[in-house]
């Protein structure tokens, strides 16, 4: 290339328009290239970004159905308390705080929230947490003879195993 420079950021506007400095079909594709390139980083850049604050605000309110509907649990435990309060029945304050459990629990369910039921199944490491051992004659080893707190799945995935008391067998 010896009748152009040797850098595309040498030329002069100038010498380009008069036609002093001769571009190369090769030098207008890397100018080309080199623009595309800068248009799509930024375009990137800015997706990026988007992407980011999208992400944030899908957190910030991905649980809004959830507590509405919550907020009626927290309304009727408010009305229990209140009628808990002005009454003597005791039979009535547990019926009803019975029934706010019974929607607390539906709304749980219906978001994917499953109690793991493990009394009476082998010891399984990924669904339990052993608390303590004891020796149990109507049982075989390593088996869950008691829930001492109880653990959940939530759709498939284990968000808490059960604490539990587990079967060995009686030393003779």
């Amino acid at each position: 290339m010896a009748n152009g420079p040797e850098n595309c950021e040498d030329l002069d506007s100038n010498q380009v328009e008069e036609g002093k400095v001769e571009i190369t079909p090769a030098e207008d594709e890397a100018t080309q290239l080199r623009d595309k390139l800068l248009r799509l980083t930024a375009e990137f850049d800015n997706f990026r970004k988007r992407s980011v604050r999208e992400r944030d605000e899908y957190r910030k309110f991905a649980v809004e159905q959830m507590i509405v509907e919550l907020l009626e649990v927290y309304d009727n435990f408010e009305r229990a308390l209140e009628s808990a309060k002005q009454t003597d029945d005791v039979s009535s304050v547990i019926k009803g705080v019975e029934m706010v459990f019974k929607q607390f629990a539906g709304i749980l369910e219906k978001e994917g929230l499953q109690k793991i039921e493990c009394k009476g199944t082998e010891f399984d490491p990924y669904l339990h947490e052993a608390m303590m051992h004891v020796e149990h004659p109507e049982h075989d080893d390593n088996v869950v003879v008691d829930v001492c707190k109880p653990g959940y799945y939530l759709h498939s995935k284990v968000i808490r195993p059960a604490m539990v008391t587990v079967s060995k067998k009686t030393e003779k």
